[in-house]
C-alpha cells in the first residue's frame, strides 16, 4: 500500500465489502539522508524510503529561531530537495520529514572563501562471504565522521560492486551513515557502477564536473571504458575549466596513472598517456585515484598522484618493483585521506585506520585516533613518513622500462 494516499473528498456511500487488509505503507528511511552538489548557496538533501512517501527537508540556519521548510510532494522512494538561497561558509543542520512524521536528521557545510578541509577515499564495496561493508567500510566511515569542519567528502568510485544492485546500495548506505549525516559526498564514477541510470539518480551529479571549496578548485573525470569514445570532450571541457578556475586545483578520478599493483604494473597507459601531459601544463599538484587496492603515492614531474583504494573492500598485494615516481605505500590497510588547503600550501595526510590480514578475512589491527602514516606539503616536498617501516615496499635499484610502458 502507498505511503501517499491522501483524502480528497467527501465519502457520500459507505458500501460495507468485505476486502482483504493491506498493510500498512513501509515509510522506514534506508538510504541517507546525504547531501550532495553543495556550493556556496545551495545543496541538495536526499533520501529513500522502503515504499513511495510525500516528504520535506526542515533546515535551520545559524541565528534563526523557526526552521525553514522546502517540501517535494512527489509520492516516490528517492527523494532530492534542493535547498537554495543558503549563505556562503555556512552550517546548516536539517531534517528530513516523511509523511509530514519527522525523520533522520543531518548537518552540512556550504563552501565558502578561504582555507578548506576535505576528506578522499574510494573503494568500498564488501567482498561476500569474506566480509561486508559493516564490517569494513564502517570502520572508515565511523573514523571520517570524527573528523571536525569537513566540507565535503570526495569518493573516487567502485561504492559497490554491482552498480545496479539497490541491497548493495543499500549496505552502502548503512554502512557509511555516520560519515554522510555529517558532511556533504562528491562521487566518482568507478568500473564497479557500470555507468548504470542507479548511480546518476543516486547521486543527482553529472558524468564528469567541478566544484570550487575554498581555496580548492576540484575536477571529477570520468576514466572508464565507456567513457573512452568521448574522451577529446571530456578532455576539452577539462582544459577549459582547468584554465578558467580559481584556486588550488585538484582532479580525481577512478583508474591510476601509475601503480605498482602486480595485476594492473604500471597504470592505466591511456590515462598516463592522454591526461597526465594536461596536469602538467595545467600545474595539476595533486591527483586523487583509488581502483588498486592498495594504497600508493606517486610524484612526477611535480604532480602527486594519491591513489587511496582503502575504503573497505578486499586488498590486493603489490610489486616490489615499481613504476618511476614511487614514493611509498601502504599495504592490507583501510585508510583515507585528509586534506587542507590554503592560498599557499595542501597538506596531505594519510589515516589508517585498520590493517587487515593478508588473505583478507580478519581484521588485525585497530589505529587510534590521530595515527598518520604520510605527511605531504605541496607544493614542497615530502614531509614524513610514520612509523610503519615493515610495511613499506622497498624501492628497487633499477626500473624496468619495457614494464612500465605495458598496457594494464
Amino acid at each position: 500500500m502507498s505511503g501517499c494516499a491522501r483524502v480528497t473528498g467527501l465519502v457520500v456511500f459507505l458500501l460495507i465489502i468485505p476486502v482483504a487488509v493491506m498493510g500498512a505503507a513501509n515509510t522506514s528511511v534506508v538510504w541517507g539522508p546525504y547531501v550532495t552538489g553543495t556550493t556556496g548557496t545551495g545543496a541538495i538533501v536526499s533520501w529513500k524510503t522502503v515504499d513511495p512517501t510525500v516528504g520535506a527537508v526542515e533546515y535551520l540556519p545559524p541565528g534563526v529561531n523557526a526552521p525553514l521548510v522546502v517540501t517535494d510532494g512527489r509520492c516516490t522512494d528517492l527523494h532530492h530537495v534542493n535547498l537554495t538561497d543558503l549563505t556562503p561558509g555556512t552550517s546548516y543542520t536539517y531534517q528530513v520529514r516523511v509523511n509530514d512524521s519527522p525523520g533522520p536528521d543531518g548537518s552540512f557545510s556550504t563552501f565558502g572563501n578561504g582555507p578548506v578541509k576535505f576528506v578522499v577515499y574510494a573503494d568500498t564495496r564488501a567482498q561476500v562471504p569474506l566480509f561486508t561493508q559493516m564490517e569494513r567500510h564502517r570502520l572508515v566511515a565511523e573514523r571520517i565522521a570524527q573528523e571536525d569542519n569537513l566540507s565535503f567528502v570526495l569518493h573516487c568510485g567502485d561504492f559497490v560492486t554491482f552498480g545496479d544492485d539497490e541491497e548493495e546500495w543499500d549496505d552502502f548506505f548503512m554502512a557509511g551513515a555516520p560519515m554522510l549525516a555529517r558532511t556533504t559526498i562528491m562521487p566518482v564514477l568507478g568500473n564497479h557502477e557500470g555507468n548504470r541510470s542507479l548511480y546518476y539518480e543516486i547521486f543527482s551529479m553529472p558524468e564528469w564536473y567541478s566544484f570550487t571549496a575554498g581555496d580548492a578548485h576540484v575536477v571529477v573525470l570520468d576514466s572508464n571504458d565507456w567513457a573512452r569514445g568521448r574522451m577529446d570532450e571530456q578532455t576539452d571541457w577539462m582544459m577549459l575549466d582547468l584554465a578558467s578556475s580559481n584556486g588550488t586545483p585538484f582532479v580525481a578520478f577512478h583508474h591510476p596513472p601509475f601503480s605498482s599493483n602486480e595485476r594492473l604494473w604500471g597504470g592505466d597507459r591511456f590515462i598516463r598517456e592522454n591526461w597526465v601531459p594536461i596536469f602538467e601544463e595545467f600545474d595539476v599538484g595533486t591527483v586523487f585515484n583509488g581502483h588498486t587496492h592498495a594504497y600508493e603515492h606517486y610524484s612526477v614531474n611535480e604532480t602527486d598522484y594519491f591513489v587511496i583504494p582503502c575504503g573497505g573492500e578486499e586488498f590486493f598485494s603489490l610489486s616490489e618493483n615499481k613504476p618511476e615516481g614511487f614514493v611509498t605505500a601502504l599495504e592490507h590497510t583501510l585508510a583515507y585521506l585528509r586534506v587542507s588547503v590554503d592560498d599557499e600550501k595542501t597538506l596531505v595526510e594519510v589515516v589508517p585506520v585498520a590493517s587487515v590480514s593478508e588473505d583478507n578475512t580478519a581484521i588485525i589491527h585497530m589505529y587510534p585516533p590521530g595515527e598518520v602514516f604520510e605527511t605531504v606539503m605541496l607544493p614542497s616536498e615530502r614531509c614524513c613518513i610514520g612509523s610503519f617501516p615493515h610495511l613499506i615496499p622497498p624501492l628497487p635499484p633499477f626500473w624496468l622500462p619495457l614494464l612500465h610502458e605495458m598496457v594494464p
